[in-house]
């Protein structure tokens, strides 16, 4: 009887299968055998350029490619306008004007206002000069005065001489501002030549030396 126990249980008993070396390699060949590194995808990743065709309702087959041409067109243009500006020509910087010349303009422009008004003539020393003076207090009258020129002060606009006559046996000397508006008239009657650029030794020598016709 017991026998026949053993032999039942051994029968009805669930059979427990081990799978073979060979199942194993079957499911492992099974796996696929892509990269790991095909599956990510990269962080950075490269403009990539859009083609499109699309072909006409008619059927003619013609394909138009929309490639993004916007942005060659600006960088194009963009290197046309730094040519440009590279090839034009400058223009010459103006000339700027120091404080220091200011004066030295000024006085050009009013000495030539007034040589516009009334014509100065060459004036040097040892010249005889014939000068008509306007009186401020008698507008009517003009005043005469003749003399040797013994020194001359230049100074633009404020340009000076000094003239020496001879009156009641008495030296005078007087000083003109050339470029004077009360100066109506200025002639030179005579000119002498002299070796001195001022004739101040005139002072200690003989009342004929200054005299004149």
């Amino acid at each position: 009887m017991a026998s026949q126990v053993l032999l039942q249980q051994a029968l009805f008993a669930p059979k427990l299968s081990f799978p073979s070396s060979s199942r194993n390699v079957a499911l492992i060949s099974r796996v696929p055998s892509t990269p790991i590194s095909w599956r990510c995808t990269p962080l950075i990743a490269k403009p990539s350029f859009v083609v499109r065709a699309d072909t006409n309702l008619d059927g003619g087959g013609e394909a138009t490619e929309d490639v993004p041409s916007d942005n060659a067109e600006k960088v194009s243009e963009g290197e046309a306008e730094q040519v440009s500006d590279s090839e034009a020509p400058k223009s010459p910087r103006k000339p700027r004007v120091k404080l220091g010349d200011i004066m030295g303009i000024l006085n050009q422009r009013a000495i030539e206002a007034s040589e516009k008004q009334r014509p100065t003539p060459d004036i040097r020393t040892g010249d005889i000069v014939e000068i008509k003076l306007e009186v401020p207090e008698n507008k009517r009258r003009l005043s005469i005065y003749k003399g040797i020129v013994i020194s001359k002060q230049n100074a633009g606009i404020h340009t000076t001489i000094r003239i020496r006559r001879i009156i009641a046996g008495t030296g005078v000397e007087i000083v003109f501002p050339v470029y004077s508006p009360n100066i109506k008239e200025i002639k030179v009657v005579s000119h002498r030549k002299v070796r001195r650029a001022r004739l101040y030794y005139l002072r200690d020598k003989l009342p004929r030396f200054s005299t004149f016709k």
